[in-house]
């Protein structure tokens, strides 16, 4: 199978979305897929990203000529938007003219460079990770659309609902784990690498600072528990929580460590006592449509984990698996983390279905259910 994997994405970076393209990209061509990354060309971003992921396989890359305007307002995004489709559109028809035809398949990382797939006469499938207006834009593109995969139930609802897209037409499936690469270390281990003191209470929460993650209550909370607890937030600069989070009278018992690699991230999150995965109701990204990867990292690692009970995260793991608090519920998400970290038995078993859980959501069995998908529909 042919597959032209397009992405208008700045790639290699440190930001989820390229890591999870990254690894899906290893998983298709692990499974026997000849697969081309399609993406813009940036100006400093020319590191080999199967070195930069240290991915198994070879990784076939084009970079065509595009413009770098997404952070320069509506106009700038629209801009880079068209000129990256125009690129891919040129390309995939030189490629069509040679013969080589294939099957397009696109996540939307913008506001409508998927949509020039249609016009391709190739097969094309769009992954999505967010829910979709009904614009002209899309309601033409989801007429000619053979397939779309989704992250979640609610996404797949949302779209059925507003696009009026036929739901067998949808493939639910989250996030990935690399299993291989999230396989845990002892705590003690983790700690004399890191020159973490090994005396101490630590909650992580490991990720990126965004408004719609709802960080400003993991402050409050910090405040109700006990000073012996202390919070490394992996991720960024203090100065940068923040600002995101428009707390400036932040606990003692914060920790920075900074923004690390991602092949390190086990081995912080290996150190922790417990983990944190966070999300608000009043954002409607982070209440019903993300499915974060640290998640699934937080499954493999074996620690007990805290999450928000919002939708997003419901479908995806349940009780059974962590503790959850309510959303934006600052003295309830500090009694949570109280229970976490307490090592009960009740707490153990969590922590036991929390690593079966995470060998259902390997990046090879998410590209072959894809695959099988793509060969149903075409």
């Amino acid at each position: 199978m042919k597959l032209y994997y397009i992405a208008s994405a700045r790639m290699p970076h440190k930001k989820a979305y390229a890591i999870q393209i990254a690894k899906m990209c290893e998983a298709f061509i692990e499974e026997g897929v000849d697969l081309e990354l399609i993406i813009p060309k940036h100006r400093g971003m020319n590191e080999d990203i199967k070195d930069y992921y240290k991915l198994r396989p070879p990784l076939c890359v084009t970079r065509l000529p595009a413009l770098d305007f997404y952070a320069s307002g509506k106009w700038g995004y629209f801009l880079s938007s068209l000129i990256f489709t125009i690129s891919y559109s040129l390309y995939l028809l030189f490629k069509m003219l040679q013969g080589k035809r294939g099957i397009i398949y696109t996540i939307d990382m913008d506001t409508f460079s998927f949509v020039a797939g249609v016009f391709l006469h190739m097969p094309c499938f769009l992954e999505t990770h967010g829910g979709k207006a009904k614009t002209w834009v899309n309601q033409f593109f989801f007429k000619y659309v053979k397939g779309v995969i989704v992250i979640n139930n609610v996404i797949k609802k949302q779209i059925a609902e507003t696009i009026a897209f036929p739901e067998e037409k949808m493939l639910v499936w989250p996030n990935g784990i690399d299993l291989d690469l999230f396989r845990g270390v002892s705590k003690d281990e983790a700690r004399n690498n890191l020159a973490l003191p090994k005396d101490r209470k630590i909650i992580m929460y490991c990720g990126r600072f965004y408004g719609w993650k709802g960080l400003d209550v993991l402050v409050d909370a910090t405040k109700e528990i006990s000073s012996d607890i202390f919070v490394y937030i992996v991720g960024g600069t203090r100065e940068e929580f923040i600002s995101v989070a428009r707390k400036t009278d932040l606990p003692e018992n914060f920790m920075f460590p900074g923004e690390k690699p991602y092949t390190e991230i086990p081995l912080w999150l290996s150190a922790a006592d417990a983990l944190l995965v966070l999300g608000t109701k009043y954002d409607t990204q982070s209440y019903y449509y993300t499915s974060p990867m640290k998640v699934f990292e937080y499954l493999a690692v074996r620690r007990p984990i805290v999450a928000s009970r919002t939708p997003a995260i419901l479908d995806i793991v349940s009780d059974k698996e962590v503790i959850f608090y309510e959303p934006d519920n600052s003295k309830d998400l500090a009694q949570k983390i109280a229970i976490a970290v307490n090592g009960s038995d009740p707490v153990v078993v969590k922590v036991d279905f929390a690593a079966k859980r995470a060998r259902d959501f390997t990046w090879q069995k998410r590209a072959k259910d894809i695959l099988n998908f793509i060969k149903k529909n075409i």
